[in-house]
């Protein structure tokens, strides 16, 4: 415990080796914090790294260093929360959108699909970002250009998620197709 305690003085004091070692230290205990409130990989690396920044910037403003550690698991649930929200709020755009799709217009391999049944459980397995993306090109016709005005995102994120969720969604394809043969 010593060991932690000197880490983290020497990170309040602006240390980014001790730092680095300090999270090397608590990475497991923080990954596991945050798989308990999300699923996504993604969205757990997402939440820690903010967790980390945070803590790095605010460092200087914990008084008792015994509970750095509290703190920074506190940070981190905040983190979750904000992340988990807003796949939430994602998520129910996401299935108003997803209502007034066909989704026999979207690809040939995927339309080779044995029912629809199995294109849903495809699509689930993306994450928010591709979903979106792939059903608003493909099934509601946009082009990139006008999907990054939408989502207000660069148009080129618009085609790495398209790529991205394509090449996916043909890996799920072929492992329900390989499998269910």
């Amino acid at each position: 415990m010593n060991d932690l305690n000197d880490l983290i003085k020497k990170v309040q004091l602006g240390d980014e080796i001790a730092f680095k070692q300090l999270t090397l230290l608590i990475e497991n205990d923080l990954y596991r914090v945050a798989k308990t409130r999300l699923n996504n990989d993604d969205d757990i690396k997402d939440a820690i790294q903010n967790t980390m920044l945070i803590t790095y910037k605010n460092a200087k403003r914990i008084r008792n260093i015994e509970y750095f550690k509290t703190w920074m698991i506190h940070v981190l649930i905040n983190e979750c929360n904000k992340i988990y929200n807003s796949n939430k709020k994602n998520s129910e755009l996401y299935n108003k959108v997803i209502t007034d799709i066909d989704f026999n217009t979207f690809d040939n391999s995927i339309q080779d699909a044995q029912d629809q049944m199995n294109f849903d459980s495809l699509i689930k397995k993306l994450n928010y970002d591709e979903k979106i993306v792939i059903t608003l090109y493909y099934n509601s016709q946009f082009s990139c250009k006008q999907i990054s005005e939408i989502l207000k995102i660069n148009v080129n994120t618009v085609k790495s998620r398209l790529t991205r969720g394509k090449n996916k969604l043909k890996k799920y394809y072929e492992e329900v197709n390989y499998n269910g043969a």
